[in-house]
């Protein structure tokens, strides 16, 4: 009897090249996902390569790319192939964290909650998982192979990124998962690249971000004026989620041709991914996970700190209200 993976494949032509597409604006998951998926696909015969929209924003998830060696195609490339088959990884069109397809949408594998139908021949989306990467290892165990050191490797990165080291959102499957990978690849290295860090000249550019925030009900959004870091971004938003009247945080950076925004999310009916998208619809793009998600603004279409704060609290309760249409329901 087949399993979820003998599904995939059996929509697959072997004929066609195969692209795995990461959710816009990928993490470490997300790539990990994909690069576990390319190498299992390669190793049944496929031609698979990985491409992603958006931005490479995290200087982490770069150092990744780079110490795993892992190959990515422009999205603009990827687009080219003729007869490709998609499958999206760690995110999906129907949750609004992929905005475009290259090729034809023929999969989608993730762990996020989706309320729109998937229109795809293939979906696998379990909901319990906290990393993507474990529904790629639960591929790898399907079919009784045992990944190499790099997948493992990047495997292992994710779901060590996703799940906070074990702490949020963590089923048995990823805990089995990360049992496995920890003694198949570099536990050194994937916590290397996943561990943000920061330097001492940047205490004074975290001081500005508290300066003047916008506050608004449980939502904030503090602006830096300058061109920093997206991990900076990064652990600036965190530590706004951690103000105990916060639920949604917002850090946006204005500096350069490109202003960079981190969000983070733990209200179960804000979609961080989803929220940025849309709160960015028009001067630039985003997307993301439901609990953090990131994007890029042109600078000469920047509103100001007030209005892109209103965009996002506008957005935000929206969505309060249809969720509470929905329970009234």
């Amino acid at each position: 009897m087949g399993g979820r993976f003998q599904a995939l494949i059996g929509i697959l032509s072997p004929e066609r090249p195969v692209l795995v597409q990461t959710h816009d604006f990928p993490d470490h998951d997300a790539l990990g996902a994909a690069y576990g998926l390319c190498e299992l696909l390669r190793r049944e015969g496929f031609s698979c390569s990985i491409t992603y929209g958006g931005r490479i924003q995290s200087i982490s998830l770069g150092a990744m790319i780079s110490k795993l060696s892992i190959t990515l195609e422009e999205f603009t490339e990827a687009c080219e192939h003729k007869g490709a088959q998609t499958i999206v990884v760690d995110g999906s069109p129907a949750g609004a964290t992929v905005q475009s397809v290259a090729g034809t949408l023929v999969g989608v594998v993730d762990h996020h909650p989706t309320r729109k139908k998937i229109d795809a021949p293939f979906a696998d989306i379990r909901e319990d998982m906290g990393a993507c990467s474990s529904i790629v290892w639960t591929y790898w165990l399907e079919r009784g192979l045992t990944p190499d050191k790099i997948t493992a490797t990047a495997l292992l990165a994710g779901i060590e990124l996703d799940t906070e080291y074990l702490s949020r959102r963590v089923s048995k499957t990823d805990l089995d998962a990360h049992a496995a990978l920890y003694f198949l690849g570099d536990k050194d290295i994937a916590r290397e690249i996943v561990h943000t860090s920061l330097t001492l000249e940047q205490l004074p550019q975290i001081g500005k971000a508290f300066s003047d925030p916008i506050v608004q009900g449980n939502f904030i959004l503090a602006e830096l004026d300058g061109d920093y870091s997206s991990e900076l971004l990064s652990v600036l938003a965190d530590f706004l989620l951690r103000l105990r009247e916060i639920t949604f945080a917002v850090a946006v950076e204005t500096g350069g041709d490109e202003y960079r925004v981190s969000a983070r999310s733990r209200d179960p009916a804000l979609d961080a991914g989803a929220v940025v998208a849309k709160a960015l619809s028009g001067i630039g793009c985003g997307g993301g996970h439901s609990h953090m998600a990131g994007g890029i603004i042109r600078s000469e279409r920047y509103p100001g700190k007030g209005e892109l704060a209103e965009r996002f609290a506008n957005i935000i309760g929206s969505a309060h209200e249809t969720d509470r249409q929905a329970d009234r329901g």
